[in-house]
């Protein structure tokens, strides 16, 4: 298992459902965890964390905004000394039909494909000026959250896939860019995942579970799978992975 002792890796999205699962699976594993969200407090899980100084919460923190992105990465960066790892993990799908409305496009866009490139682009200037460490000279890695949206058509979905798409698409551009100062900058491609919001819907909906994709599993992720996934492309087991999308849908082609 791969460990991440005294590394500085900052989450976004953290205080449910796959962030927070990625959160605690990091911290677990050692490294002092950077999060922020748009909740003004941390969720119970993370409580014991940061009691302990492996969790740094941030709450009201909304992604899409340049200026806050920028003045949180500063913070993290001055006070920990380097920043190892990112997971752009805060997303938002919103209701849509055939055509979503025009504010359910621009919050789509502002969270979804703004929310990575602030903290992605801030990332990746504070990794470039970072000394190169270990065997492979790394400095750094980023790791964003796509879905499986954002490898075909949704119907009913067509601004998320949108989205998910285009983080898919920074992800392998900023590889091109910036795989030769040792940075590494993958994609996670989630399939359906039993978070609370997920659960929660599934039992109020009826008949939301049959509009689900089928996959061989035959059955939804678990958060920490999705968690895991993550802890393996940041980790140096992955040192020759970059630029790809790690799809972790059960099989769903």
């Amino acid at each position: 298992m791969a460990t991440f002792t005294g590394k500085n890796i900052v989450v976004t999205g953290s205080a449910s459902g796959i962030g927070l699962a990625i959160t605690l699976t990091l911290a677990e594993r050692g490294a002092i965890v950077w999060t922020v969200d748009l909740s003004q407090t941390p969720p119970d899980e993370l409580k014991p964390w940061i009691e302990k100084g492996k969790v740094h919460f941030e709450g009201g923190i909304d992604v899409g905004d340049r200026t806050t992105c920028r003045a949180y990465m500063d913070k993290v960066v001055f006070t920990a000394g380097r920043l190892d790892g990112l997971v752009n993990n805060a997303g938002i799908g919103l209701a849509e039909g055939p055509i979503a409305s025009d504010e359910a496009y621009d919050r789509m866009i502002y969270v979804n494909i703004g929310g990575v490139w602030n903290y992605g682009t801030a990332a990746l200037r504070a990794m470039q000026k970072q000394e190169p460490r270990g065997e492979w000279g790394s400095r750094g890695g980023i790791v964003n959250i796509a879905s499986g949206a954002g490898l075909r058509g949704v119907s009913g979905l067509a601004v998320y896939c949108a989205t998910k798409h285009a983080v898919i698409g920074l992800s392998r551009a900023w590889q091109e860019d910036f795989g030769k100062y040792g940075i590494r900058t993958n994609s996670v491609a989630p399939g359906a995942t039993a978070t609370a919001a997920f659960v929660k819907r599934a039992e109020e909906e009826k008949g939301f579970l049959d509009t689900l994709p089928s996959n061989p599993l035959g059955r939804v992720a678990k958060p920490s799978e999705i968690a895991s996934a993550v802890a393996f492309l940041l980790s140096d087991e992955a040192s020759y992975v970059a630029g790809e999308v790690l799809s972790v849908t059960g099989g769903h082609a």
